[in-house]
């Protein structure tokens, strides 16, 4: 399943999409993780909002004051609807050897942003314990009034010093993932509940549900959240209540292609997408009253994007979506219906195709701060140790790329601020 586990977890979600739109600043910060030491790290870097530039010296990125540690492997990398605090995904080591599941399992790392842009942490918090297994977070996504954090989290068989359990298999088998959910308080996380994610019927032991990515609804659609389960090539609803309890949506789990990585409900119309990376198309959805998910015609409407996607973003208004493709090192560029909720693609002439380094693994969004409505794109390319930038052109949604500049090892999660 794994290559230092997150390698090919390929994780999606709310993967560090971030957006903060227009401002007088012509600078700004934009955030790295790496996993390139145990624990990882997070790190902030200087960008010229005018010129699309990352601070860097001969190539390669120039931090701004001293990176932040976090746990180990850390993933995806989001903030607060405020900006004011960030939450990593860390992935944890659930091959460790021994019965401690408390350095075996993940985590999520939470920080408050001071004004310099540097980060304070405000710790490590796992997700509730359930006995004779380990949780690892691999993707995270946050309610609109930034009180709950939702998180989908991997499992595997491991036994702790103090868990009697039945004829288990070996530790490091993987096991049944959940949604993990956190309230949030002043940044502080407090881990509240795990919920099963249901799986279509079939033999026992062949649909053990693998959490990738993680989405919760951001318009007038409702208060709901989607996760995808990459085992079972479904992806399924949840609605949440005031107290951020999760109950499933009518019909439960929504087929969709091999390999889910990615979903995402954009700012604009009530429409969910997926990404799916073993057959390399985007699945469309619009999303009824009650939760439950329709494709966006009388047939499921696929289209097709780049070799193994694994994020997705939008710019704020949902005028453009963009596809991130791990296997094709690459930016697919679209045009989203407002009505209907069909993508179409911008044509590779015309920028809607761009390269990155070598096998990205999650992308964020930042204004550039003019009234011209462009923005700057930013990738971590965690095979060739790179970040990718490009230019937004607001009229057109065409990707211009600027030089990419070389990273820590292993740079994962990015958001911008």
């Amino acid at each position: 399943m794994k290559s230092g586990w997150l390698r090919c977890a390929l994780i999606a979600s709310s993967l560090a999409l971030l957006v903060n739109c227009g401002g007088s600043s012509k600078s700004t910060f934009v955030y790295l993780a790496s996993q390139g030491s145990d624990p990882g790290t997070v790190t902030a870097y200087s960008l010229n909002l005018s010129k699309g530039t990352l601070h860097s010296d001969n190539g390669a990125l120039t931090p701004t004051g001293k990176s932040a540690a976090t746990g180990t492997q850390p993933g995806p990398l989001i903030f607060d609807p405020t900006n004011t605090f960030a939450f990593v995904a860390d992935f944890g080591n659930p091959q460790l050897a021994g019965n401690d599941n408390t350095k075996k399992s993940g985590d999520i790392a939470a920080f408050s942003v001071n004004t310099d842009g540097s980060l304070t942490s405000k710790g490590l918090t796992p997700p509730s314990a359930i006995p004779c297994v380990s949780l690892h977070p691999v993707a995270l996504a946050m309610d609109p009034g930034g009180k709950f954090l939702f998180v989908a989290s991997q499992a595997f068989s491991n036994v702790g010093a103090t868990d009697t359990c039945t004829s288990p298999p070996p530790n490091g088998t993987p096991a049944a993932g959940v949604v993990s959910v956190f309230t949030v308080s002043s940044g502080a996380l407090t881990a509240a509940a795990n919920v099963a994610i249901p799986v279509p019927a079939g033999p026992p032991g062949t649909n053990t549900p693998t959490p990738t990515a993680i989405a919760v609804t951001n318009t007038a659609a409702g208060n709901f959240v989607y996760v995808t389960d990459s085992t079972n090539a479904t992806v399924v609803g949840f609605a949440f209540d005031a107290n951020g309890a999760l109950t499933s949506v009518p019909g439960q789990f929504f087929a969709v292609g091999n390999t889910p990585r990615a979903v995402l409900c954009p700012p604009a119309g009530a429409f969910l997408y997926v990404a799916n990376a073993g057959s390399d198309n985007i699945y469309e959805f619009t999303i009824n009253t009650d939760g439950s998910l329709m494709p966006i015609s009388t047939t499921t409407t696929v289209i097709g994007t780049g070799v193994g996607p694994i994020a997705m973003l939008t710019d704020p208004t949902a005028k453009y979506l963009y596809a991130l493709a791990n296997g094709g090192s690459q930016i697919t560029a679209y045009t989203v219906n407002h009505v209907t909720g069909a993508l179409t693609a911008i044509t590779v002439a015309n920028g809607g195709t761009v390269s990155t380094g070598v096998n990205p693994v999650a992308f964020t969004i930042r204004s550039d701060g003019s009234t011209s409505g462009n923005f700057w794109v930013l990738t971590s390319n965690f095979g060739s140790n790179t970040v990718s930038t490009f230019l937004l052109n607001g009229a057109t949604g065409a990707l211009v790329p600027l030089p990419q500049l070389t990273s820590p090892v292993a740079p994962f999660g990015i958001a911008a601020r």
